[in-house]
């Protein structure tokens, strides 16, 4: 017979053991205008002391002109004392190259690169990082993009990156960027029946309305491997936001299990 007593403490052990086996990670999507308005250096620095893990960048400059021949990207990933970072061209531009990117404090153990239908001389792109599967017992992939502004383009290339993101491989999903989208199109309607949006949940759940003005997501699958803490804008008096970029950056939170 397994007495009373046996029976609290093997309940408390596997509590203790769920929660020591729950790994937070704290994503960032950050559109960084090219870097025109603040060198890498100066994001990095501005943004290193919320300790984003990973962080999905768009309208990243590299080795153009007016960021002075430099890799934003790189810079970035030195100021936070990060190894694993990544940039994926889009144009050419200004003698240099301009795209989307990511910095991850984690290695990464595949990227998988994707270009959607474009209108434009701008080809709109997507990268997918997988994160090594022994930082959190299973694959974790983030998925970053920069979709265009454009009416006309978004049928073709939101059709395109779901069906992308469908195929990638990953026990737990992110998807995240500048989606030129606001919550109260149709097309934000149509992607949220396959994502989570995390803007709407963990302890502002409730708080917060769709109708509430944005572009800059990450969103989640609906797998059960997650759990979302807390997601916010930055824009705090740690900075002045506006002078780094126009868009803020927006963070989430959440456990791995």
């Amino acid at each position: 017979m397994i007495k009373t007593g046996n029976i609290i403490r093997i309940l408390l052990f596997t509590v203790i053991a769920l929660t020591v086996n729950a790994k937070e990670f704290r994503m960032m999507t950050y559109n960084i205008y090219g870097g025109r308005l603040a060198n890498g250096t100066k994001i990095g620095q501005s943004i290193k002391r919320y300790k984003p893990d990973f962080i999905a960048l768009q309208e990243v400059d590299k080795f153009t002109k007016r960021s002075n021949i430099r890799d934003i990207t790189k810079d970035i990933a030195d100021e936070m004392g990060y190894n694993f970072y990544y940039f994926q061209k889009s144009r050419d531009y200004d003698s240099g190259e301009f795209g989307i990117a990511f910095v991850s404090k984690y290695p990464i153990e595949k990227i998988l690169t994707y270009e959607l239908p474009s209108i434009g001389i701008e080809k709109r792109q997507v990268i997918a990082a997988k994160i090594e599967k022994s930082v959190f017992g299973k694959t974790v992939l983030f998925i970053n993009t920069h979709l265009d502004y454009k009416q006309e383009a978004k049928n073709d290339e939101l059709n395109s990156l779901l069906i992308m993101s469908e195929i990638a491989e990953g026990d737990i999903k992110f998807l995240g960027g500048d989606l030129n989208m606001l919550p109260t199109t149709e097309y934000y309607n149509q992607i949220t029946q396959n994502w989570k949006d995390t803007y709407l949940g963990g302890d502002r759940a409730g708080v917060r309305k769709n109708e509430d003005p944005r572009i800059d997501y990450i969103l989640g699958d609906f797998s059960t491997n997650w759990k979302l803490k807390e997601s916010f804008f930055i824009n705090d008096n740690t900075q002045e936001w506006t002078k780094l970029s126009d868009h803020l950056p927006y963070m989430t939170i959440v456990d791995i299990k």
